[in-house]
């Protein structure tokens, strides 16, 4: 039971008699202070029962002493008579009762050493029933830990709290809520200290607290980064008993949140593995559509995306990434490959859909080049994933951070053409010798040329600097790439011609995704 001004009030053989303040009776006392100066402010922390004979106290000074008190969250007043004032002055009352101040009048023969001794009992006593009793209600929120899911702890933790909690996650949006509709409602007005306590130096908890109501919001977290928070709000100050039930469930969900993040972890892993096995095979495996139906995606409607990026640092975001999918439980599957110099982040999700917008938002802001293929059924990802990369040059080339393949017309009409022999003629016209089926090491430094001069739009000192070479140099390899061609670079039709050439060649069924590095 907490110990207020009213139960202080109340001790046998003491005495006391409260003259002011009624209204704030059931204040908290955390602890009793002796002080005689005009200002004890300095040395108080709030929450304190402050004893003085107003030995320094004058009548005038009266309400401007109660003031400077009551704004240091004092929990009441204590004045001793017989010795400076034979009673309490009645400018200290009258002040007192309109700050709802409490004001215990003490007689002369109640020794100050008895009444803290006597509150100091009534606190250890306090500490030692909220002890108990918060080690019963951690008993009862551990068993529904193990019994339930997050769910039945939040709904636990609000009951033995009598008041609401929220579970959300690490970007602070409702996860479970007891009372389910009326403890969510609270999270739009908490949103900035959620913002706050997330990016804070701690990164552990804040607090709202006030005699009639409390909010408490606590971060879930192992290594440092929030995982989810809980929120709390109970109608009254949080006490010992509150904070060692937080404690408790905060504990709890933070290992329940662990554990969910390995399983999840563990299964993004495994469809890691199926995705790259579908990437591989001329055809997905017979079960392939039955495993991305258990994942909760619909086989007859995917697409595939494609985060192109230097190998430098591709392994380092595609765990990223992983550890992001993980932590939301999405249904997306995401593997990497390595080609040439260059790192594929390759994602299958759902074709539309709010999922989709998710994936995009999260890869779209982490560097590189994304392309999105089009939409497709678990039979036909390989071809989703080629107009995906094809999407990634173009975007690349035209310094887009995020390019659909649904919005090259172009790209779509030779791509998704049937035709397959009509097409690899197309390319063979274009490219002549310098086909990759006919490239030699010196036609290789041609391709290289071309495509870096396509890559700058035709530039031709931009081109020269980013190959390190003369400019004379780079027009004798332009001419030489227009006779073996017979197409022209410098024109912006001949341009066209080569760059789709180029970007088809490699889109071709016969180019199988390569990866040099399992997932």
């Amino acid at each position: 039971m907490p110990v207020t001004i009213r139960r202080i009030a109340a001790l046998p053989d003491l005495g006391l008699e409260l003259v002011a303040g009624r209204s704030g009776d059931e204040r908290e006392v955390r602890w009793v202070h002796v002080s005689e100066v005009a200002d004890p402010t300095p040395w108080l922390r709030g929450g304190e029962l402050l004893l003085t004979t107003g030995l320094q106290l004058a009548a005038a000074d009266a309400a401007a002493y109660v003031d400077r008190l009551a704004d240091a969250g004092l929990a009441g007043i204590g004045f001793g008579i017989g010795m400076e004032h034979d009673e309490v002055p009645s400018a200290l009352v009258e002040r007192a009762d309109e700050r709802g101040l409490p004001v215990l009048r003490v007689p002369v023969d109640a020794p100050y050493i008895s009444i803290s001794e006597a509150v100091s009992n009534m606190l250890a006593a306090e500490r030692y029933e909220a002890v108990t009793r918060a080690f019963e209600a951690q008993q009862t929120l551990t068993r529904a830990a193990l019994a339930g899911s997050s769910e039945t702890l939040i709904h636990e933790t609000a009951r033995q709290l009598r008041g609401w909690a929220v579970l959300t996650d690490g970007n602070g949006e409702a996860v479970t809520s007891w009372p389910v509709t009326a403890a969510a409602e609270h999270l739009p007005s908490l949103l900035p200290d959620l913002v706050r306590a997330r990016h804070g130096a701690a990164r552990s908890a804040a607090a709202i607290i006030s005699p009639s109501e409390s909010t408490v919001i606590q971060a879930l977290s192992i290594d440092g980064l929030p995982r989810g928070f809980l929120v709390v709000g109970v109608p009254h100050a949080i006490g010992a008993y509150e904070r060692l039930v937080l404690s408790g469930a905060v504990a709890l969900l933070t290992l329940e949140s662990e554990r969910t993040r390995e399983v999840s972890s563990r299964l993004q892993r495994l469809r890691s593995d199926v995705l790259m096995q579908i990437l591989r095979s001329s055809r997905p495996p017979a079960d392939a559509a039955r495993q991305v139906r258990s994942w909760g995606l619909d086989p007859l409607a995917l697409r595939m995306i494609v985060h192109v990026r230097p190998v430098a640092d591709g392994r380092r975001v595609y765990e990223q990434m992983l550890t992001a999918i993980a932590d939301a439980q999405s249904p997306v599957a995401a593997t990497y490959l390595e080609h040439g110099d260059e790192a594929r982040i390759v994602v299958l999700g759902p074709a539309d859909g709010e999922e989709l917008d998710d994936v995009l938002s999260r890869i779209g802001v982490a560097g590189g080049t994304v392309g999105v293929g089009g939409a497709c059924s678990i039979e036909s990802v390989d071809r989703s994933f080629r107009s995906a990369v094809r999407a990634a040059e173009i975007g690349r080339i035209e310094q887009r951070s995020i390019t659909r393949f649904d919005d090259l017309a172009a790209m779509q009409l030779l791509l998704r053409s049937d035709q397959q022999e009509a097409t690899s003629a197309y390319v063979a016209s274009v490219l002549g010798p310098l086909a990759i089926a006919a490239a030699t090491p010196k036609l290789e430094v041609l391709r290289t040329t071309l495509q870096t001069f396509l890559g700058n739009n035709g530039h031709g000192n931009e081109t020269a600097a980013a190959l390190g070479i003369h400019r004379h140099t780079l027009r004798a390899r332009i001419d030489r790439i227009a006779e073996l061609t017979g197409r022209d670079p410098d024109s912006s039709y001949g341009r066209m011609e080569l760059w789709l050439a180029l970007l088809v060649e490699s889109g071709l069924p016969a180019d199988a995704p390569q990866g040099t590095d399992r997932p």
